[in-house]
């Protein structure tokens, strides 16, 4: 019996990736069909498609298109570095939450037996409620002493306008139906890529973690109102993508 193969739009549909995406792929040499048809069209196996499967979680890992490439061709031992380091980083996310709620609920139980909670009881729950940050303690020192820095209020507020501007782009472009790979779509995400790189100060950890934050406790929530839904989706689609920032 043959084994299936999915043409493009097949695949692209499976997958919610476009077909525009798909070919960049294939012309990158990141993820070339197996086989053509009769006609010259592309044709994709399972291997290819697991392979794509790699690509994709490696994209949502925060890990460039080049980075990929070379992680894919390489050895097995090469991914398992990568994902080792971002399953690391979560696993420690994870903790510090169960962390948190362990404490509220136990501040929750003193409350409901109409007890007044210790001192020791509230700064053991603040401080696990900090720990549960996104952000490692680190990287809230550094931001900090950023926000200290001379003209950063002033820095941050032209930028949260510049990021205000950027989104409603965005949402025009969502309004048009425009693929997320379009260069009109790419142009923007980069934009977008380079004014986070400009707040983080270059710290793709950072970075990173900023993202986390949006996908944990939803962009209106992390942004304050700045990124709604639609265009984090719309956004995290062009960075899958990602060949006008990521070459």
């Amino acid at each position: 019996m043959d084994e299936r193969q999915w043409k493009v739009g097949e695949l692209a549909d499976a997958t919610g990736l476009t077909v525009r995406a798909l070919h960049h792929f294939d012309e990158v040499g990141l993820l070339r069909p197996a086989t053509r048809s009769p006609a010259g069209h592309r044709l994709y196996t399972a291997d290819d498609v697991r392979r794509l499967y790699r690509i994709i979680a490696l994209r949502h890992l925060g890990m460039p298109l080049r980075e990929i490439a070379q992680t894919l061709d390489g050895d097995v031992d090469d991914l398992e570095l990568a994902v080792r380091g971002q399953l690391e980083h979560v696993d420690q996310v994870i903790t510090r939450q169960r962390q948190a709620r362990r404490r509220l609920l136990a501040l929750r139980q003193t409350i409901h037996q109409t007890q007044e909670p210790s001192i020791n009881q509230l700064i053991d729950t603040m401080e696990a409620i900090m720990q549960a940050s996104y952000f490692t303690p680190e990287q809230r020192a550094r931001a900090r002493q950023r926000h200290q820095e001379p003209g950063f209020a002033e820095a941050f507020t032209r930028w949260k306008a510049r990021c205000a501007h950027l989104v409603d782009e965005i949402k025009a472009e969502i309004q048009r139906h425009t693929d997320p790979a379009d260069p009109a779509a790419q142009t923007l995400a980069r934009q977008w890529n380079e004014l986070m790189r400009e707040m983080t100060d270059g710290d793709r950890h950072i970075l990173s973690a900023i993202y986390a934050k949006i996908d944990g406790k939803g962009p209106e929530a992390a942004t304050h109102g700045v990124l709604d839904a639609d265009a984090w989706d719309y956004l995290k689609r062009a960075f899958a993508v990602g060949y006008n920032h990521d070459q």
